[in-house]
């Protein structure tokens, strides 16, 4: 539920940024001048944030494992298992078992590269996605091998293949970024839209590149200063063909028995977008469909995510157009959280709100 005493808007603040979904650029323009500018990165999330004290993994089954496969370091299946049980135990909101995750599951893609028993690299490949959305670089170096290991192991007929390479390009421009060539990472991230653009206009039907093209445009929408308008257009433009083609989605990208509340997360995306485009009859369409799933399981993001729902369908005039909702929340971590989670409670300062509303 909601508490609330005011409701006028205030802004965000300026030296606040919140976490992407893959990478950030940003080109900051003062008067007919552009420069520049480096993002702040967003704040650290720790478990203690998303467990609040309760403990939502087998955190001692998590040390036998970790135990089993630094003995026996060359044996496949002890690092998989191990590698694997810290990711469900970091995406139940234990964040601070990712790096144990991200060892194992690479010791395992160095023992299977090419993916003959375990799928390690499009694992972990996607786990340091949680890296790059708080905008540490550590490892983005490895991400990319990942990826470029992918793309060349994925026939190119299917459409697994363009995402890769889509995931490959953004990581590409967060290096540009890293590197302090932002002007080149906006041309990486100019030309992905494109090829974006191409792939759902030749293949209506690939579903999943428009979940991908949705998700990126509202994430560069909300981070990017120029072009804004643009790209809020095209990202709901691709999620509602996504959420209206539901179905159409690989099993993979709506398996609620991995991520019970990736629709729920989804639909929020879509609708906070048209609230932030003005589309306040389009917006209170889509809060009202996301209260109204019958396939949703009882989880604690999922409860989080229904509360906003009705508090923005009971104030959408209040929030109408305003750009502070971009890009949507949950994001960066706490987006994958929320998309796995059953348990977690999900941290909300980076949500926009009106003074004195408070998610219970």
């Amino acid at each position: 539920m909601w508490s609330s005493t005011t409701f006028a808007p205030a802004p965000r603040s300026s030296g606040f940024r919140r976490g992407l979904e893959l990478c950030a650029v940003a080109v900051l323009v003062v008067g007919t001048s552009s420069c520049v500018g480096r993002l702040d990165a967003p704040p650290p999330r720790t478990a203690s944030q998303f467990t609040q004290g309760r403990t939502l993994a087998d955190l001692d089954a998590l040390t036998r494992l970790r135990a089993a496969a630094d003995v026996s370091p060359e044996q496949l299946e002890p690092q998989w298992r191990a590698g694997m049980a810290h990711l469900r135990a970091s995406l139940q909101g234990h964040v601070d078992q990712r790096e144990h995750a991200e060892r194992y599951l690479e010791r395992a893609w160095l023992l299977d590269p090419e993916a003959k028993r375990v799928p390690a690299a499009r694992v972990l490949a996607r786990l340091l996605n949680m890296r790059s959305s708080v905008l540490d670089l550590s490892k983005l170096d490895l991400q990319l091998r990942l990826y470029a290991a992918l793309v060349e192991q994925t026939s190119a007929t299917k459409a697994e293949a363009f995402a890769f390479t889509c995931f490959a390009a953004a990581a590409t421009a967060l290096q540009r970024y890293a590197q302090g060539h932002t002007l080149a990472a906006l041309r990486e991230l100019e030309a992905l839209e494109r090829a974006m653009r191409a792939r759902t206009r030749q293949h209506p039907d690939d579903i999943d590149a428009h979940a991908m093209a949705g998700n990126f445009e509202l994430t560069f929408a909300g981070v990017i200063p120029v072009g804004v308008e643009q790209r809020l257009t095209r990202g709901i433009d691709y999620l509602e063909v996504q959420q209206d083609h539901w179905d159409q989605l690989s099993p993979r990208a709506r398996n609620t028995g991995v991520a019970p509340n990736v629709r729920s997360v989804f639909a929020l995306f879509l609708a906070e977008g048209l609230l932030a485009h003005g589309d306040v009859e389009a917006a209170a369409g889509r809060y009202a469909q996301i209260l109204e799933f019958e396939d949703q399981a009882d989880t604690g993001p999922r409860r989080q995510i229904v509360s906003l729902a009705q508090h923005r369908l009971a104030n959408l005039e209040t929030y109408a157009g305003a750009r502070e909702l971009l890009p949507p929340w949950p994001a960066g971590v706490t987006g994958c959280v929320a998309c796995h989670s059953r348990e977690a409670t999900l941290p909300t300062d980076d949500l926009y709100l009106v003074p004195g509303v408070v998610l219970r």
